[in-house]
């Protein structure tokens, strides 16, 4: 029995929807990553020393242009998904994008 087109759909939805949330938390951790990276290796032993406000720094350059290629891939995977709906392509997209997610995530919750 084949699957219905709508049911398709809306799995494609939903798939882009979760990657996208899923994306802003990795983002998120992955400048939590590297805060903690940069403290653990340049922090000068005081909660508030020089290494906090480099490290707090360090983090918002990552935020900047993260949240910017987030959007793009958010985007650009939305209008590959309309254009390439129901292909092989489509779900090789969401297989590689949420093993990424999947990937940094891991890494933020081992830390």
């Amino acid at each position: 029995m084949a699957i219905k087109p709508v049911m398709l759909k809306g799995l494609t939805i939903v798939l882009w929807i979760v990657s996208s949330v899923l994306a802003l938390y990795a983002l998120n951790g992955a400048a939590d990553v590297a805060s903690s990276i940069y403290a653990a290796f340049w922090a000068g032993g005081g909660p508030y020393g020089e290494a906090y406000y480099g490290s707090v720094a360090l983090r918002q350059i990552m935020i900047i242009p993260g949240s910017i290629l987030t959007a793009a891939a958010v985007i650009g995977s939305a209008e590959y998904s309309l254009r390439r709906f129901n292909t092989p392509g489509i779900w090789r997209l969401f297989a590689r994008i949420l093993g990424a997610e999947a990937g940094i995530l891991l890494l933020v919750a081992m830390l």
